[in-house]
């Protein structure tokens, strides 16, 4: 066998030895979307609305790639929370903040 191809199989093995672990420390769709429905509720907190929206939408986002990845129903229910919540957020409307929150907890009930 040559040089050249040994180190190439060795580098490939090598390489492939790491892809497990690379994979592991890409963040879920669940984290993520944990992530961001704390944000809308520091937000909302805070009295920004928009900033609510923002992020809200993007948990959504995260909620509903996770939720095509593996169904679960307490990322369903959050999926809609997250919904009603920008829903409110948009009208400015103080409960926008409580129902993040509730879809918050119940994203972090989910299997990650």
């Amino acid at each position: 066998m040559s040089r050249r191809l040994m180190i190439a199989l060795l580098s490939l093995g090598l390489a492939w030895s790491f892809a497990p672990r690379l994979a592991l420390a890409q963040e879920s769709h669940i984290a993520q979307a944990i992530s961001h429905a704390r944000e809308a509720v520091a937000a909302g907190r805070a009295g920004k609305p928009s900033a609510l929206v923002l992020h809200a939408t993007e948990a959504m986002h995260h909620a509903t790639a996770a939720q095509q990845e593996q169904p679960n129903a307490e990322v369903k229910e959050a999926i809609a929370r997250l919904k009603e919540g920008i829903r409110f957020g948009k009208k400015k409307r103080r409960a926008a903040t409580t129902i993040v929150y509730r879809a918050l907890q119940q994203l972090e009930r989910a299997p990650q």
